[in-house]
C-alpha cells in the first residue's frame, strides 16, 4: 500500500490509526516521509505538508534600448577593426574591405545604418545590377550588408526593423530580386 498517498488522504493522524488502515508496519516509510519533510510529528499526531506549489518568478523589466546612431562609414570601419579582423582571414578581410568600401559605402554614404529600410535593400540591389555586378558578387555583396546588420542589430546598436537573407545561388548565372528574402 502507498503510504504517502494514505496519509495525504488522512491529513492527521496517529501511528496506531495508519498501520491499522494500512495492516502493515510502516514505521520506516513514515520516517522517510519525515525526512522527505512531506510529514510534521506534532503533540503525538503525524499531519501531512502540502506540497506548497513552487512560486517560479518572472521578472519583467522594462527594456531600455540604447539605439544609437550611427554613419554607414562608421559602421564599415567599426565592423572591419571589430569583427572583420578578429574572425576572418586577411584575404577575406580585404576583400571585405573592397565590397564594403566600393558597392555598399558608396549608396548609403548619406544613410545612417540604423535608417535603411528593407525597401533601401531592394534599391541597393537595383544599384548593383545597374554596376553589372556578377551575380556572385551582387550575392556576396548583398550577404555581407545583411551580415553588417545582423552584428550591429546583435550588439543592441540599431533596432531590428531590417531584417533580410540572402539565398544561396542554385543557377550561378541567375541571381534576382526573389532570391531575397525579407521578413516582416
Amino acid at each position: 500500500m502507498n503510504i504517502e498517498k494514505l496519509a495525504k488522504h488522512l491529513k492527521e493522524f496517529t501511528l496506531d490509526e495508519i498501520e491499522m488502515i494500512a495492516e502493515c508496519d510502516c514505521k520506516t516509510q513514515l520516517e522517510r516521509l519525515l525526512n522527505e519533510n512531506k510529514l510534521v510529528f506534532e503533540q503525538g499526531l503525524y499531519k501531512y505538508q502540502e506540497e506548497k506549489p513552487r512560486q517560479e518568478y518572472i521578472i519583467c523589466t522594462k527594456q531600455t534600448t540604447n539605439y544609437q546612431i550611427i554613419t554607414i562609414d562608421a559602421a564599415i570601419d567599426y565592423f572591419l577593426e571589430n569583427y572583420v579582423k578578429n574572425n576572418c582571414k586577411y584575404n577575406t578581410y580585404r576583400r571585405y574591405r573592397r565590397m564594403l568600401k566600393y558597392y555598399i559605402s558608396p549608396f548609403f554614404k548619406n544613410k545612417n545604418l540604423n535608417d535603411i529600410t528593407c525597401n533601401d535593400i531592394h534599391e541597393f540591389y537595383y544599384f548593383c545590377k545597374s554596376r553589372n555586378l556578377p551575380p556572385k558578387v551582387l550575392k556576396n555583396t548583398l550577404a555581407l550588408l545583411n551580415q553588417m546588420i545582423k552584428y550591429f542589430q546583435n550588439l543592441g546598436i540599431i533596432d531590428r526593423t531590417c531584417n533580410f537573407q540572402v539565398r544561396r545561388l542554385s543557377d550561378k548565372t541567375n541571381f534576382t530580386l526573389d532570391r531575397i528574402i525579407m521578413e516582416a
